[in-house]
């Protein structure tokens, strides 16, 4: 017989016999106890305030992450405007400078106008008045 064969057999129960009736086991029987007095339980007082404290509180948190969400994407809706207008300013500036100088380089070519130096340069005309009738 193997060691494996022997260990199964010996996990095996043996079959009983009739004249092997098991043994009725002695009945335990426990001692008796003192009655045990129950402790009251400490139950919190005003939990029916926290619940309510809490979810309230809860609910603030809430709120201000949810307003500080809003004016966040407010605030960066502002600054793309912005950068926009001041894209388009400086657009149009560039475009009016462009326009203003073909304005003087014409005025300097087609009318032999230049730009006076200094204030004491510039010399006003007097119109003459026409005689009326």
């Amino acid at each position: 017989m193997t060691a494996r064969a022997r260990g199964a057999a010996a996990a095996r129960p043996r079959p009983r016999t009739r004249e092997e009736a098991p043994r009725p086991r002695p009945r335990q029987v426990p001692a008796p106890r003192a009655a045990a007095r129950r402790r009251p339980v400490a139950r919190p007082r005003g939990i029916a305030l926290w619940i309510p404290a809490v979810a309230i509180l809860l609910g603030g948190i809430v709120w201000v992450n949810v307003a500080r969400l809003q004016l966040t994407d407010q605030t960066s809706r502002v600054i793309e405007r912005s950068s926009a207008v001041r894209s388009e300013m400086l657009r149009l500036e560039a475009k009016f400078n462009q326009q203003n100088a073909s304005v003087q380089e014409q005025a300097r070519t087609r009318l032999r106008m230049d730009q006076p130096a200094s204030d004491g340069d510039v010399k006003f005309l007097s119109v003459p008045s026409i005689p009326t009738r």
